[in-house]
């Protein structure tokens, strides 16, 4: 059996490629760079005729789709369209050529951020949808992509993903927290739903794998959520950061609103209101589907799983 997977010189698709080497099983990966070794060229841009696309998928079982442009903290119309053309299009077109070389099963990376989080109770893979975000957006056209075709589908939606090699969400707190730069609003009881990056490698390689599960939808993230407190705290201990402060909610508000005025006008600002939105506001992921696939998994609590990753975020 080979898996192909997409984006696989990325944070997530390394790690993907790397279970299922572990596994005895061939992996063909593929990327849009082309000067690394063992990488098939893909670039989800390419036009539909271009050869590329049946010589990276020709002869696989498989298709773990990993590549994708990712999350911008400003949306210009640049990226806007960069989400839709690689994210939506790219996703159509790589589905028309599994289908043209007879791949069985595909596994979609998804994301979270889909959810409607006014609501604060643990989504469900059934919950009501809100994307807040052109990145969102696109992720959900591409889910729909996905359900619509005849393959034999999987799609996953990750909670916020962290370890070695972050350059996301943890990565840019951990640098707050070390500059002492980051404040803690008002209470800090806002938990979030997270993922070792490692472990998102593994659960999507076992869907890749799983001969029996198909036409399904699965939240994936560690079963315990941690609060904002908890987080901080945490990173205090491994990285040895000091301790975060924390600033009454209706001082935060009056900043995060002069810091969107000031956004407005141009200026990058570390504090909006839609920044203290997504601190104050939980997201958790009903993982019960998840755990039902897998039981035989065992997971630790957030500060045994950071404390793998703590030198690299130290040096942040």
């Amino acid at each position: 059996m080979t898996v192909a997977v997409t984006g696989a010189t990325g944070w997530i698709g390394r790690e993907v490629c790397r279970w299922l080497g572990r596994q005895g099983i061939e992996v063909r990966r593929l990327d849009r760079l082309q000067s690394i070794d063992g990488v098939v060229p893909l670039d989800l841009i390419a036009e539909e005729s271009d050869p590329s696309w049946g010589v990276a998928l020709r002869g696989c079982l498989t298709v773990v789709h990993c590549a994708g442009h990712v999350h911008r903290p400003l949306e210009t119309a640049e990226e806007r369209r960069l989400f839709h053309a690689i994210n939506v299009e790219g996703t159509r077109k790589l589905l028309a050529t599994c289908s043209l070389e007879r791949v069985r099963r595909v596994v979609f990376v998804s994301t979270s951020a889909l959810y409607d989080w006014s609501d604060v109770k643990p989504k469900t893979e059934t919950g009501s949808l809100k994307p807040m975000t052109a990145y969102a957006v696109s992720k959900l056209e591409a889910e729909n992509l996905v359900r619509n075709s005849r393959l034999n589908w999987r799609v996953a939606r990750l909670g916020t993903v962290f370890g070695v090699g972050d350059r996301a969400n943890f990565q840019r707190l951990a640098q707050a927290l070390k500059r002492r730069r980051f404040v803690i609003p008002g209470r800090g009881d806002a938990r979030k739903s997270v993922l070792p990056v490692g472990r998102a490698g593994e659960l999507l390689g076992r869907l890749a794998t799983d001969m029996n599960q198909g036409g399904i939808t699965v939240n994936l993230a560690a079963p315990s959520a941690p609060s904002l407190v908890e987080i901080c705290q945490a990173f205090s201990r491994h990285c040895g950061f000091a301790t975060a402060i924390r600033a009454p909610l209706s001082l935060m508000r009056c900043a995060g609103l002069a810091g969107s005025l000031l956004q407005t006008a141009g200026v990058k600002m570390p504090l909006t209101t839609d920044t203290l939105r997504k601190l104050t506001t939980s997201t958790v992921l009903d993982v019960t589907k998840m755990l039902e696939l897998f039981p035989e998994m065992e997971w630790l609590d957030f500060e045994s799983m950071l404390a793998g990753a703590a030198n690299y975020y130290a040096d942040a």
